[in-house]
């Protein structure tokens, strides 16, 4: 049973010796090398520099007055870095500059332009040199339809007949012509000058060694109307043929156009039978080339 009062110094319940104590290292006969006191390890340094605080120096890092450690040229050991959603880095906690549509590049639309001004121009030039070939073509004196001055309808203006196209070649001789004031000496019964024939041209040919002739008749209507139902309605009868032109006694066959107030006819006879289909040929291609010419008259 313990003691009443205050527990006495070193006092046991259970009866057992104290513990000895630590010796005192003043005391004497204590043990020449004292155990040193225990002290606390210095905390590790941060790595990540410290955010700066007021006053001129970091916590953590150095104190006023004393320099910081170097660094890397061209880093900001005080700045921080902060990461964006979107991936971008920027240091100093400042928000990343603000997203911008990249601009579009605008294309220069003037060489475009230019080559289809180019093009436009190369075919006008391809026109007018077309053109100018048939005109020319139709201007030949050697060819029916060749009227020199593209003046008055005259016989004189029209020469040897010379044509080629493709692989057909075919001449024929001019022996006479006239120029027609009205239409009375190429008519029977004014079949023509009722219609509205006012004046023309006749060309007497030849060919094949004179057993082909070819009469042929360019004739001017009042206007293209006439001219068209002329050519549609006209016969055999109704012209006034000089067969001393033309073979006599032999049958011929005739071909008639209409170009505006214009109408060719062209007539052909052939010496003998053995000739009619040569004789056809001549008659179609020199009426064909004529009418063709008449187009290019004002």
């Amino acid at each position: 049973m313990p003691p009443a009062g205050p527990t006495p110094p070193g006092y046991d319940p259970t009866g057992a010796a104290p513990p000895p104590s630590m010796p005192d290292p003043a005391a004497s006969g204590a043990p020449s090398d004292p155990v040193a006191a225990w002290q606390p390890d210095p905390p590790a340094a941060d790595p990540t520099p410290a955010d700066p605080v007021p006053g001129g120096w970091t916590s953590g890092g150095s104190p006023p007055g004393t320099a910081p450690e170097a660094a890397a040229p061209g880093a900001n050991p005080y700045a921080s870095r902060a990461r964006w959603a979107d991936g971008r880095v920027t240091e100093g906690g400042t928000p990343p500059p603000a997203w911008r549509r990249p601009e579009r590049i605008r294309r220069r639309r003037w060489p475009v332009l230019v080559g289809v001004a180019a093009t436009c121009v190369l075919f006008l030039l391809a026109g007018v040199v077309v053109v100018g070939l048939l005109w020319t073509r139709a201007a030949t004196p050697d060819a029916t339809g060749g009227d020199v001055d593209h003046g008055p309808l005259r016989q004189s203006n029209y020469h040897d007949w010379h044509f080629t196209l493709d692989d057909v070649k075919l001449d024929a001789t001019k022996t006479g012509g006239r120029d027609l004031h009205s239409c009375t000496p190429v008519e029977h019964d004014r079949a023509l000058t009722a219609q509205g024939c006012r004046s023309g041209i006749e060309l007497d040919y030849r060919t094949a060694g004179d057993r082909i002739r070819l009469e042929q008749f360019v004739l001017v209507f009042d206007t293209a109307a006439h001219a068209r139902r002329t050519g549609r309605e006209l016969t055999g009868d109704q012209l006034q043929l000089r067969r001393s032109k033309l073979h006599p006694h032999a049958e011929g066959t005739m071909v008639r156009q209409s170009t505006g107030q214009y109408l060719v006819i062209t007539v052909g006879t052939a010496a003998n039978g053995a000739d009619d289909d040569r004789r056809d040929t001549f008659v179609h291609y020199a009426n064909a080339d004529m009418a063709a010419a008449m187009i290019w008259r004002d």
